[in-house]
């Protein structure tokens, strides 16, 4: 057998190794009895363990006459500070072991052949296994490489790893690879290269990549027309960036090639082994049909080495589509460090410059965001226009940016306290800051490189914005999280663009109750009826009610029992004194920027209806969420100036009962709040006939058994947000004016609701519409009309409260 790697190597003093060394040895000697299999010596960081394993070879032999033999060698390097947690590094000892398989990390022209024998991290895969599993794994990819199947059927093509890199190029594959092919296409379809004027980044741009080591980023692409105008800029840049008042303005401009072979080209090689000088390199570039040399001498000849470093890009196309990738052509990445010694000399390279293989990343953009977010076409949000960068705006606004919807314009006049740091998206360096500047420096900080994101900051009130409609052109959507009241009023009464969306994000009851309300198409339902909705979900969502009534506690502890009718719904986490976790406003924002996404997006819902979701947090991290569409709310207008809104949860209701009981008559109350400071009435729910009333076609008379403590129920459970706000009755053969009898009612009932200054409202559905009459307590006294038939009156029994 040929002369072995490991031949010339000393034996290793085993008793000096780590205990996990020597068990996997002791492992591997068990497993191979017949073997000595020793420890030897490699070099500061490896021992290296020879062993020789049996392979399974095709009946007539190797595949394609391969040389792969029946007894193979192999060479295990256990990483001496490092083992097991990082796994033995698996190499042919053969000296003459071909490079030319795929599955194999490339090496230099002396050292072993590298087997790849995991597709993701060899390390982790080894956590789960023995260093006999490791050994097995080897001899089937040399049975597989005998076979012709390292490269399983229908596979794409495997591209070129390396373990070892030197330096880091950020560029889009896509552009460089079209850049290519449309020069190449250009030329004739003949091999050719490409001026490529890169960012030489410095350590906190390098940073902000990820990357401590020598990083390229490319900034253009340099034509003949433009090269002297580039090498200008160049020039220009590199001073500045020398100069300490313009530290981290500006980054060091150099220049790199980029080079493609002729149109019928395809190399279906796979290199084990890679040039490691530039006199190797131009050889081996050569080969494949670069022109490599007339490139460089054209780099030097127009004095475009400016730094040691130059950064080459192959172009290689492969006869498949590369694996990861949606071209089958694969870049190759090669740095030439042609510094001190190796500088040029007489307008010449030295041959002996090193090359290192260097690593690739592709830039964050937001397209490529989108791909690593999952987030399909139809979920990209629409320009969008935040109101409020606290807490949860900053996080809500973070979760789109960072999954590719930078079209987002953020309106806040706060700025950054040092309070804010526990539960924002930012961090300590912005105190003092601009909510919204600092947001918006932090957003597009995610894409270096990239200075035209559509992304805004107004250090103003979302007040004051609600005022100019102008603000809001070229935005589909709003989404307030500025949880304030006075917001909600302005935004619930702005006249608004008609193709603008609203929405609005908050948390409630101490972090527990996240609340998102999303307007429907033409602002029905409006977040006000979602807003009752909201309270009127307490029926049946215990976690709502126990907000409310702890609510009502604070409230009447504060100012007395029914000091106050209005609710401040969300926390504004801007206070020192608000006690809540970090993790609570991040889960209700991963929440609401969940359900946010369909509605913001232009392909989303058809947004005919509303919506209503919540989201809930319990102490000991059980979550739940909800939702429930909304359809547009019946708004009617009404006597003296009211507006009556009507779920039309409950209008279908009250329609299903009329055509239920018909032909006669049947009615109840209606549930609900009355916001006298606007002069509208919410009704989000119904109260049936009770057991005791009487229906006929000519007369529904109301009972009142059970009834008290229905409503007792529904003010109980809504915190006494939600009560009795009218009455309900129905008029199956049609007619929707008081009759005398209805008058009677109204009499009845404002003798007692005038008292404590209520409207009286009387609501009449028929087959034909839905109508109410409202009556004030300084609205004149109702008049009866002398005595005439008329079908259908109500009659109302009052009960005690």
């Amino acid at each position: 057998m040929d002369e072995l790697h490991s031949t010339p190597q000393e034996k290793e003093d085993e008793d000096s190794l780590s205990p996990a060394i020597r068990s996997a040895v002791a492992e591997l000697r068990a497993k191979y009895p017949a073997q000595a299999v020793p420890v030897l010596k490699w070099n500061d960081n490896y021992v290296a363990v020879p062993l020789a394993v049996d392979v399974e070879l095709p009946g007539r032999g190797p595949v394609g006459g391969v040389d792969i033999r029946k007894r193979e060698p192999l060479l295990l390097l256990f990483p001496i500070r490092s083992f097991p947690y990082l796994a033995p590094r698996v190499y042919s000892d053969r000296r003459d072991f071909s490079k030319a398989f795929p599955h194999l990390n490339p090496t230099g022209p002396k050292l072993p052949a590298s087997l790849c024998l995991h597709r993701g991290s060899i390390d982790a895969w080894f956590a789960e296994h023995t260093v006999s599993d490791l050994v097995e794994r080897a001899r089937g990819w040399l049975r597989d490489a005998a076979r012709n199947r390292l490269i399983p059927e229908g596979d794409a093509f495997e591209p070129t790893r390396s373990p070892d890199t030197s330096g880091t190029f950020v560029y889009p594959p896509e552009v460089f690879i079209a850049k290519a092919a449309g020069l190449r296409a250009a030329q004739g379809g003949t091999a050719g290269s490409a001026l490529v004027a890169y960012d030489l980044l410095d350590d906190e741009s390098k940073a902000e990549i990820g990357e401590k080591e020598y990083t390229v980023r490319q900034a253009a692409f340099v034509t003949d027309d433009t090269l002297e105008a580039h090498q200008v800029i160049a020039g220009l840049l590199n001073e500045f960036a020398e100069k300490p008042e313009y530290k981290g303005q500006f980054q060091r401009r150099l220049f790199g090639l980029l080079l493609w072979t002729p149109e019928t080209d395809v190399c279906s090689r796979y290199f084990g082994e890679l040039p490691e000088t530039l006199g190797d390199l131009e050889v081996w570039a050569e080969e494949l049909g670069f022109q490599l040399r007339a490139a460089l001498t054209s780099y030097l000849a127009n004095g475009l080495q400016l730094f040691s470093g130059v950064p080459i890009v192959l172009a290689v196309r492969r006869p498949q589509q590369v694996l990861g990738r949606t071209s089958d052509v694969e870049l190759l990445n090669f740095l030439i460090l042609a510094g001190g010694d190796h500088w040029p000399k007489d307008g010449a390279w030295d041959p002996a410059a090193r090359v290192r293989f260097a690593d690739h990343r592709t830039p964050l953009t937001p397209e490529f965001a989108r791909e690593i977010s999952a987030l399909p076409a139809d979920r990209v949000a629409e320009p969008t226009v935040v109101f409020g960068a606290g807490a949860l705006g900053s996080k809500v606004a973070s979760h789109l940016a960072r999954s590719g919807s930078v079209a987002l314009k953020i309106a806040d006049n706060a700025k950054i306290a040092p309070h804010n740091l526990v539960r924002h998206a930012l961090g300590g360096r912005t105190v003092g800051k601009s909510k919204a500047e600092a947001l918006k420096d932090e957003l597009v900080g995610l894409y270096p490189g990239q200075g035209d994101l559509p992304i805004e900051a107004k250090n103003t009130s979302a007040l004051s914005r609600l005022r100019n409609p102008a603000f809001f052109d070229g935005y589909a959507n709003l989404v307030d999280m500025t949880a304030s009241n006075i917001v909600f009023n302005g935004l619930r009464d702005a006249a608004l663009p008609d193709t603008l969306r609203v929405h609005r994000a908050e948390i409630a009851h101490r972090g527990m109750l996240g609340l998102l309300s999303i307007e429907g198409t033409g602002r029905n339902p409006r977040i006000d009826d979602l807003q009752a909705l909201i309270y009127d979900s307490a029926m049946e969502d215990d976690a709502v009610a126990a907000w409310l009534e702890e609510v009502r506690s604070t409230r009447d502890d504060r100012v007395g029992s029914g000091g106050l009718e209005d609710i401040q719904v969300g926390l504004s986490c801007s206070s020192a004194t608000m006690r809540l976790a970090d993790e609570v406003v991040s889960f209700h924002a991963a929440a609401v920027t969940r359900r946010l996404r369909p509605y913001l997006a232009k392909g989303g819902p058809a947004r005919t209806e509303g919506l209503v979701n919540l989201s809930f947090l319990g102490e000991e991290g059980d979550a739940r969420a909800s939702a429930r569409p909304v359809k547009p709310t019946i708004v009617l207008g009404a006597d003296y100036g009211w507006q009556i809104r009507i779920a039309a949860a409950v209008a279908e209701e009250m329609l299903g009962l009329m055509r239920r009981h018909s032909p006669s008559e049947t009615g109840g109350i209606l549930v609900g709040r009355v916001a006298a400071t606007m002069k509208t009435i919410y009704v989000t729910r119904l109260v049936p006939a009770p057991p005791d009333s009487r229906g006929t076609p000519w007369v529904f008379e109301r009972g009142t058994e059970k009834l008290p403590e229905a409503l007792a129920r529904i003010e109980r459970r809504t915190g006494g947000l939600l009560t009795y706000v009218g009455e309900w009755h129905t008029h199956p053969a049609g007619g929707s004016d008081l009759s005398d009898t209805d008058k009677t009612a109204v009499i009845g009932l404002r003798s007692v609701l005038d008292r404590v200054d209520k409207p009286t409202l009387v609501t009449i559905v028929t087959p034909e519409e839905i109508r109410p009459h409202l009556f004030e307590s300084t609205s004149p006294p109702v008049v009866i009309d002398p005595p005439r038939r008329r079908p259908g009156f109500m009659r109302v029994i009052f009960w005690r409260r």
